[in-house]
């Protein structure tokens, strides 16, 4: 028996993985946040750089003075192509013209602007709009208005942050808030998923084991059937003998078929076979049981000299196994025929063995299929052995399979063929029937 190590990762290198994947969604997260920090100080690079030509056109717009009421209508013009919020104040600090603010720009009349600065006394409408300036000098210092020429400021330019900015400044949390809920239930569901496809993997495996179990026990049962019905003067001791090694070679069967189940998620070791060692045996130990499983089928077995090929023993054993119960399974005539037959394609280094029935055959769809895990057109099957035979073949071997002939009616020829190591050649002594 060849040793199998586990396939299984270790916990440490499984939890090493884990982390590394908490590493990446952590910097996914970063970089979205980066990215989307980078836009909105951009949008209030472009914010400050329109309310800096604003402010100089204001100062060029008010050449006599910003008290004169001939410029505020120039100041309602052009503030009415601002989307943020900004007001824009004397130098006594009394707003003149202000948008986007929570206050339409007509709300205050000018007389009431123009009392405030000329008394200093201040009505609360207005001392209202003097704390949303308060406000939006914490978000941004406001921009001096001076004409060149002139000392001190004409008055200031307080502005705020556009709309978009304000939405895109959220965007990052709520972009990780979306990320982490997507975690939540791709980390739940892929769990359920998980959960099911375990219970019904050990359901499967467990319908396979009693599948796979059905050959021996069958053989085990006919054989002591025949030891009590069998008249004394029959039972020779070479008779008995024969009986009792044909009841080891049972025995042994399901002790194989015990290991495989306890192989199941492991990597195989292969080794350099002659593959027809391998079949022959097995073709043997089906043809000898066939009366006790209620068969009436002939095995032929035709055998070409081939090359070696790497190769598992025991798991190879188990494709020939449930190639050879499929076929018997599809015949459905009185005189039932199985051929298995190993051949040498040369031309594409392939040692390739054939299972041919005379059985009922596959319709299109069924062949289309037929290797799918959970298909079956038996009324008792679980649709697992050719899954699992194509497992082998392709995953461990580096195989193939395949179903390369299927008549409704006339039968079905499936293919395995395994690769040659290069430097191979055929030599070996094999068997022909």
């Amino acid at each position: 028996m060849d040793a199998l190590p586990s396939r299984r990762l270790p916990y440490s290198r499984r939890l090493s993985y884990r982390i590394w994947f908490f590493l990446a969604v952590l910097v996914l997260m970063l970089v979205l946040v980066a990215h989307s920090n980078t836009m909105i100080r951009r949008l209030n690079a472009e914010t400050r750089a329109r309310c800096d030509v604003l402010a100089r056109f204001f100062a060029v717009a008010t050449f006599q003075a910003v008290e004169d009421p001939s410029v505020r209508p120039i100041f309602r013009d052009v503030v009415r192509s601002i989307d943020f919020p900004v007001v824009l104040t004397d130098p006594n600090n009394i707003p003149r013209a202000w948008k986007e603010i929570g206050i339409p720009p007509d709300a205050i009349p000018d007389s009431v602007l123009e009392r405030a600065a000329t008394t200093g006394i201040v009505p609360p409408e207005v001392e209202r709009i003097q704390r949303i300036v308060t406000r939006l000098d914490r978000i941004h210092q406001p921009v001096d208005i001076v004409q060149v020429g002139t000392k001190g400021a004409l008055g200031k330019v307080h502005y705020g942050e556009p709309r978009l900015v304000r939405e895109l400044r959220w965007l990052p949390y709520l972009e990780l808030v979306v990320i982490l809920i997507l975690l939540l239930f791709g980390y739940t569901g892929l769990r359920s998923l998980m959960a099911g496809e375990q219970r019904s993997l050990w359901t499967a495996l467990a319908k396979e084991t009693a599948h796979q179990l059905a050959t021996p026990l069958s053989s085990l049962m006919g054989w002591t059937a025949l030891l009590r019905e069998s008249p004394p003067e029959r039972l020779t001791a070479a008779r008995t003998r024969e009986i009792l090694d044909e009841m080891d070679r049972d025995l042994a069967r399901l002790q194989k078929v015990t290991m495989r189940f306890g192989q199941v998620g492991s990597l195989p070791v292969l080794k350099d076979r002659d593959l027809v060692e391998i079949v022959a045996p097995t073709v043997d130990y089906f043809r000898t049981r066939l009366p006790h499983l209620g068969a009436s089928v002939r095995i032929e077995e035709r055998y070409e000299p081939v090359p070696r090929v790497r190769v598992h023993r025991e798991l190879f054993e188990w494709v020939v196994e449930n190639l050879l119960r499929n076929a018997m399974d599809a015949i459905d005539k009185p005189d039932g025929w199985i051929e298995v037959s190993v051949r040498w394609k040369r031309e594409e280094r392939l040692v390739e063995l054939i299972v041919r029935d005379n059985g009922r055959g596959m319709a299109p769809e069924e062949r289309r299929r037929a290797f799918d895990p959970g298909y079956t057109t038996k009324r008792r099957g679980w649709g697992l052995g050719l899954a699992l035979a194509r497992r082998v073949v392709a995953e461990y071997h580096g195989g193939r399979i395949s179903i390369v002939e299927s008549v409704p009616g006339r039968g079905t020829a499936v293919s395995v063929a395994l690769p040659v190591p290069p430097p191979s050649d055929p030599g070996t002594t094999t068997r022909t029937v």
